[in-house]
């Protein structure tokens, strides 16, 4: 599977080049920082890419988990080491957070909803715990509830780093440490168990290796209509749930109909059909 390390590297790199526009501040209108839609024209493009080659459906999820990732691990190192930029406050923690959505609506359209909510996990609580109450012992519940996956190290740095707002309250030390302890009996219980080892920064490499599919490829361009496909839509045929529209002259792209306004309800049989659901 070395192919698809360099594949994702190459992605990487891409995407690196990109990732300060996460950080443009609305109000500074700096045009030549790189913005969201860099960002998301690069995921596009990735898997335009991989579409266009049929790459196994299971190998793209593996794929984009690794951007995901990549995605997480530079923003959230951002808020815990450099201490120094002014990151862990509520602005900010609203700024990344809003950019986080546009990443998270693109996978949702593309399917990558369950990749991106568990590999963005991370600094997407981290970003909440940035705009959340945390000002009274009363919130150590809600902290826990919401930013479980944070262990003790990344609750500490990102609270005692935090920078409070002129009209904001102060951070109390006995909630830090409160939080810390709930930390260390639960994720960083669960983080050992697991055999991680806890610790401050995100690394680097997902430790996931790639898993070879076993099914689920295509190496020929299918044409025409399968056999049994008309019959097996008669029944919704009749009842009007569905209509089947031959297109002989399909150019045999089966992505053809994923994107205008009526992507939701089309879809391409064997690269020369169009079945509309209604």
């Amino acid at each position: 599977m070395c192919g698809c390390r360099y594949l994702v590297h190459c992605l990487q790199a891409d995407l690196n080049n990109y990732m300060p526009a996460f950080l443009d501040d609305p109000e500074e209108h700096n045009p030549q920082r790189p913005k969201i839609e860099d960002v998301l024209h690069t995921l596009t493009g990735a898997m335009s890419l991989l579409r266009r080659c049929r790459v196994n459906a299971a190998l793209t999820i593996q794929l984009f988990s690794q951007l995901f990732h990549f995605i997480n691990m530079w923003l959230f190192n951002k808020l815990v080491t450099d201490t120094e930029s002014g990151l862990c406050c509520h602005y900010w923690g609203a700024i990344l957070r809003q950019q986080l959505s546009h990443i998270e609506a693109w996978a949702e359209k593309q399917g990558l909803e369950l990749a991106a909510d568990c590999h963005l996990s991370r600094i997407v609580q981290a970003t909440t715990l940035l705009t959340m109450d945390k000002y009274s012992m009363q919130d150590v519940q809600n902290i826990h509830n919401t930013c479980f996956k944070l262990n003790s190290l990344q609750l500490h740095a990102l609270m005692t780093n935090y920078h409070c707002a002129p009209d904001e309250p102060y951070i109390p030390p006995e909630l830090i440490d409160h939080v810390v302890a709930v930390a260390e009996n639960t994720a960083d219980e669960l983080a050992r168990s697991d055999g991680r080892e806890v610790q401050l920064e995100e690394d680097p490499d997902l430790q996931l290796p790639f898993l070879l599919p076993e099914d689920g490829y295509s190496c020929d361009v299918v044409r025409s209509l399968p056999n049994g496909l008309q019959d097996f839509l008669e029944p919704l045929l009749q009842r009007g749930f569905c209509r089947l529209t031959p297109h002989p002259r399909s150019p045999g792209t089966w992505t053809v109909h994923f994107e205008g306004a009526d992507c939701d309800s089309h879809f391409s049989a064997a690269d020369t059909a169009e079945m509309v659901g209604h």
